[in-house]
């Protein structure tokens, strides 16, 4: 079963290259120095030269405080301290450098961390530990997308699952990482993924698939060169031929594992080898190869288990160590779980703060709109309301004096034109002022005098009592008491004054604005007008009370419609008039007009 430590792609002769560049002294610029450092700690297979130049980059890196080239530098040295024995070095550093990758969130970085610092366990033939930072690795490998070390990692992940019998999920790893290293072009990867395969097909007892897929791994690897997959290979080949009892293929392919063994000095190869072959000639009963094997594999099995015991002692020392460095990156990487977990609450609270602030804003546009609307609905009824009462009293006014004026033309054409003309005719025929005649004359002049004074009697009280001025205002209060909501009081005191109706359209305006402002602002329950003439003064009153809200006169603004309380002030103010207000909250508003409005002069006196 074989393994591929990732260790940055060594390449020794491109190492050699880069240290040769570096001791000529062409390099002064640190970014470039950083970049050179950190390809020959990649590339360099000598222990020693990868700490030398880790170290050499960790001081530049922390010079200019380059994250990446510090985390590179610190996986270097642990890489480089696993080459060594130096497990305790090993550890400390990976883990140094995976906290750091941890902290500025590489997915790259994390995944190389978590890799070789599963290789040092597997190095260590820990496992079921190097199990679980495969997995992390894995996990990071897929989510920043690297191709060949997440087929790597899948290779060495399926060796744990195989070494502690999970054979379906080893399984599932080889089938994912075959492919990827297909699509990459890395036949080593691609070889050991197949012949790894084999070893699981064999443990489940299918000797045809195990025995097809070794034998492939082995063709692929022998152009490769790599002799130390091949002895691997050839020495399982030679155990599952000796469990089919195929002696001769057992014989050639074991022997096949020892002499590449030999030739690398790989000391795990022949001790295994050399035991199945002892084996092999016990059953034969040939004991003196067999003697020659055991004996061989004893001195092999001694060797490596002294080296071993000799690593276990000096790796139990930094096993507390290690663990509690574990659980500190595990500790860590919960933080920051986390915090992330603390971010996503806060943004969505932030968001659902929002929602809900847009909301009530929408909301409150949306009423605000709508009083809007209502107001502005309400102004319109009240607008309709007094402007029809309005058309109304102006009709009357105006079709009033168009049949009073008709009446007066026809008396006077009729009635006084026949008087006239009787008159004409006897003082034509009149021969003494004190005849009969002259009675009669004097009679109708008399007459014609006293019905000309009638009718200007007549026409002269008419405003008051049939059309004009208090009969519209009147109607207009009537109309609004009617209206409901509202009491209106009305009272007038004209006496037999006439105004110009000019004047009087004036007033019918000024009077309706006043009760228009207390219908849309007031809020009032109760409304009195009152209109008095003086005649001394030649002054017209108009007082407008209400039991509203009152207003700050100070405060308000010309209205967007109507005459609004400034104009009204300029409009009586150029008739010479007077405007005062009286207005508070507890007992309501009082306007108070006088206007200069003399009256039309007396037609009695004609």
């Amino acid at each position: 079963m074989l393994i591929i430590f990732q260790s940055y792609g060594q390449d020794q002769s491109r190492a050699d290259s880069l240290k040769l560049f570096l001791s000529e002294d062409k390099v002064s610029n640190d970014s470039i120095k950083l970049s050179i450092l950190s390809e020959l700690v990649r590339a360099s297979s000598a222990p020693d030269d990868k700490l030398l130049y880790a170290d050499k980059l960790l001081k530049l890196a922390g010079k200019t405080n380059e994250p990446v080239y510090i985390i590179t530098a610190h996986l270097s040295k642990g890489v480089a301290y696993r080459l060594k024995g130096k497990l305790k070095k090993s550890f400390e550093s990976l883990f140094v450098g995976a906290q750091l990758a941890i902290d500025i969130n590489n997915e790259s970085y994390k995944e190389k961390a978590f890799l070789e610092i599963a290789n040092t366990y597997t190095s260590n033939d820990d496992i079921r530990n190097a199990l679980v930072y495969e997995k992390k690795a894995i996990e990071a490998g897929r989510r920043h997308g690297e191709k060949q070390p997440l087929a790597i990692n899948l290779l060495n992940t399926g060796y744990s699952y195989y070494t502690l019998n999970y054979l379906d999920s080893a399984l599932l790893l080889y089938n994912e990482a075959e492919p990827i290293f297909e699509e990459i072009g890395l036949e080593i990867g691609k070889a050991y993924t197949i012949g790894n395969r084999a070893l699981v097909y064999w443990k489940q007892g299918d000797y045809t698939k195990a025995e097809k897929d070794l034998l492939v791994a082995v063709e692929m690897l022998e152009p490769l060169g790599d002799q130390y997959g091949m002895a691997d290979y050839h020495n399982q080949l030679g155990s599952i031929y000796l469990e089919q009892d195929n002696i001769p293929k057992t014989i050639w392919h074991t022997e096949m594992a020892i002499q590449m063994g030999e030739a690398l000095g790989l000391k795990e190869q022949i001790r295994d080898a050399s035991l199945l072959l002892a084996d092999l000639y016990k059953r034969q009963d040939d004991y003196k190869k067999a003697l020659e094997y055991q004996t061989q594999y004893l001195a092999y099995k001694d060797s490596i288990e002294n080296t071993e015991q000799t690593k276990k002692m000096a790796d139990m020392r930094t096993e507390f160590e290690v663990n509690l460095r574990e659980k500190e990156i595990d500790l860590l990487e919960e933080r920051e779980a986390l915090q992330w977990t603390y971010i996503a609450i806060a943004v969505g609270l932030l968001i659902m703060a929002i929602v809900i602030l847009l909301y009530f804003r929408q909301r409150f546009m949306t009423t605000k709109l709508m009083a809007k609307a209502e107001q502005k609905q309400q102004n319109d009824r009240i607008k309709d309301l007094l402007g029809s009462q309005e058309t109304k009293a102006l009709q009357a006014m105006v079709k009033g004096r168009d049949n009073e004026r008709r009446r007066l033309a026809k008396e006077l054409h009729n009635h006084f034109g026949s008087l006239l003309a009787t008159l004409k005719v006897n003082l034509n025929g009149m021969d003494d002022l004190k005849s009969e005649r002259h009675k009669t004359m004097t009679t109708l002049v008399d007459q014609a005098c006293s019905d000309i004074r009638t009718m200007s009697h007549s026409l002269n009280m008419g405003i008051s009592e049939n059309f004009g001025l208090v009969p519209a205002l009147k109607e207009l209060t009537d109309h609004l008491q009617q209206s409901g909501g509202l009491k209106v009081e009305f009272a007038a005191a004209m006496g037999d004054y006439q105004l110009t109706s000019e004047n009087e359209i004036i007033i019918y305006r000024i009077v309706q604005e006043l009760v228009s402002n207390v219908l849309k602002h007031a809020e009032a329950t109760k409304l009195s007008v009152s209109l008095t003439y003086f005649n001394e003064e030649s002054l017209v009153n108009i007082l407008v009370q209400d039991n509203g809200k009152g207003f700050d006169e100070k405060l308000i603004e010309k209205e967007s419609d109507g005459m609004g309380l400034g104009t009204l002030r300029e409009m009586v103010e150029s008739f010479d008039g007077d405007i005062t207000f009286d207005t508070n909250r507890q007992s309501g508003t009082t306007v108070n007009i006088d206007l200069p409005f003399a009256t039309q002069p007396d037609l009695t006196e004609l």
